[in-house]
């Protein structure tokens, strides 16, 4: 049996209330950085909340209770019609924020090109299609490992949140979806994620949380 030490693994929990996903995260990080798994790609769906991080503008967020996170950035969205993905990465030989961010951003656009959609980069942070952002990222590092990722709206019904909301203090009309199945989405950022950082093993949510 391979050594799990050398292992880089992925798993999909599906819906998790926030309060209980971050406890995940924070205990993948803990694994990362001792040194248990190599690194561990985490995906969520979840029920309405908004978050903010360290960039946070209340100008933004009027009228909205928000729960405050350590990652960078300002307000945001979760909810249904939304795949969260956190990257808890091992950043300590090569600790290069901006190179890792970029390889996320290449990522989503990797993935989303697979599906048919042209998106980049915009002037304004996040990932855009026909001046539409559809995908959203808000990075933490922490001694070397990250945590927190990103978010990619997959149906309409996210944009309603949205629009509660002036999300990294832009228009909520600038948000936009893709329409791309959740399912082959999770797979096809696996395999691009695995291109910067290795092979990912998908492994059972409860085989994970067993080892964390």
């Amino acid at each position: 049996m391979e050594n799990r030490s050398t292992l880089n693994l992925a798993a999909d929990f599906g819906k998790v209330e926030y309060p209980e996903s971050m406890s995940i995260m924070d205990r993948a990080v803990g694994a990362v950085k001792s040194g248990k798994i190599s690194n561990i790609v985490l995906f969520f769906r979840y029920p309405p909340v908004f978050t903010v991080g360290r960039g946070k503008r209340p100008e933004n967020y009027k009228d909205v209770e928000v729960i405050e996170v350590d990652r960078g950035g300002d307000v945001t969205y979760h909810g249904p019609g939304q795949l969260v993905c956190y990257p808890i990465i091992d950043l300590r030989n090569k600790l290069d924020v901006r190179s890792f961010v970029k390889n996320m951003e290449n990522v989503v656009i990797k993935s989303l090109s697979k599906a048919g959609y042209e998106a980049y980069v915009g002037e304004e942070p996040g990932i855009w299609i026909n001046g539409k952002k559809v995908a959203s990222l808000g990075m933490a590092i922490r001694e070397g490992i990250s945590a927190h990722g990103f978010a990619i709206n997959i149906s309409p019904e996210v944009l309603d949140g949205f629009k509660r909301i002036r999300a990294c203090g832009l228009d909520p009309d600038v948000m936009g979806y893709v329409d791309v199945d959740e399912n082959y989405l999770v797979n096809d950022i696996i395999e691009n994620i695995s291109e910067f950082y290795g092979k990912f093993s998908i492994i059972d949510k409860e085989e994970l949380l067993k080892m964390l």
